[in-house]
């Protein structure tokens, strides 16, 4: 009896062990999992990289977290105001930009008091008459003018050039001298209109009426000859 029994085992497990090898080994596959990086800023994930490296010289790096690609950089941007040709590694990828184009920032004039900036114009321009214009720093623009006011009731008069509007014009022949409401000059010349009582400066100095004539107005005053201007050649 005993030997049959040993026989029975010796049976029993060759069966086993050829049931056990009937089971393929191409049935099982394996399963990836792609490599994500975070990246600081100043740094990016090139193409076909397993991390994270410094932003190169003449681009923008801002950081994030990215995953594995083999054909794509990531987290790395152009400098449009400083391209660079520094060399980068991986760089050449699926995702590099084949054309540039030009980012143009409009150019900015300072304008001096009197002067102002026209429309589509790249320089300042002065102010003309009837207008006043303050000066001041401004953009090229190409369908605004900048920089300027048209005078307008209750004062509607101005020479070129001037930074004020003025409520009456003096005229002379061809010639006027603006008149405004302050005085400023004693003696000064006074005008009555309905409005009430406007000035024009006088002094001893040889002063043209205005900036834009070779004429002076002379008038005797007390014994002396004074000379009638506006503020556009009068100084202090």
């Amino acid at each position: 009896m005993k030997k049959i029994l040993l026989l029975s085992l010796l049976i029993i497990n060759p069966s086993f062990a050829e049931m056990m090898c009937d089971v393929s080994i191409s049935d099982y596959f394996a399963v990836y999992e792609i490599n994500t990086y975070t990246c600081s800023s100043g740094q990016y994930l090139p193409a076909n990289t397993l991390g994270c490296v410094s932003c190169p010289v003449g681009f923008v790096c801002n950081g994030g977290t990215f995953d594995f690609n083999p054909n794509y950089f990531q987290g790395i941007d152009f400098d449009v105001r400083n391209i660079s040709t520094t060399p980068i590694n991986n760089i050449c990828a699926v995702n590099f930009p084949h054309e540039l184009f030009s980012i143009y920032e409009p150019n900015e004039h300072n304008c001096a008091p009197g002067y102002y900036l026209p429309a589509n114009i790249d320089e300042c321009t002065i102010c003309p008459q009837n207008n006043k214009c303050i000066g001041g720093t401004y953009s090229f623009n190409e369908t605004n003018d900048q920089g300027i006011e048209q005078c307008a009731n209750p004062t509607p008069f101005a020479p070129a050039g001037s930074t004020i509007c003025y409520p009456h014009v003096l005229h002379i022949d061809n010639d006027v001298v603006y008149l405004k409401s302050t005085k400023l000059t004693t003696p000064s010349l006074n005008v009555g209109m309905d409005d009430g009582i406007f000035y024009a400066n006088m002094t001893t100095t040889p002063t043209l009426m205005n900036a834009a004539t070779e004429h002076f107005l002379k008038i005797e005053y007390g014994g002396m000859i004074y000379y009638v201007c506006d503020d556009t050649t009068y100084t202090r």
